[in-house]
């Protein structure tokens, strides 16, 4: 006989209620869910810390303002 036309009475086994059966398979569903959540959180912190550090690495060197006044008041001294 087929395995569809054999009554279930027949089948030998335990039967464990469908709510114990669902309630064991939420428990893995939620744990994916909250830690999908965690990783998600992590990752964009570690974006935004690397963000910082490589921000600083295309700036331009700036010279500074004390001798940059002192060259443009010796260049304009010397042309009058």
């Amino acid at each position: 006989m087929p395995p569809e036309s054999m009554p279930q009475e027949s089948m030998p086994g335990v039967k464990i209620p469908t709510s114990l059966l669902l309630s064991l398979g939420t428990i893995p569903v939620l744990a994916v869910l909250l830690g999908s959540k965690a990783v998600l959180q992590v990752m964009r912190e570690v974006g935004e810390a690397s963000e910082e550090i490589f921000r600083g690495d295309r700036l331009p060197i700036l010279e500074l303002e004390t001798q940059n006044s002192g060259q443009v008041s010796e260049r304009s001294g010397s042309s009058s």
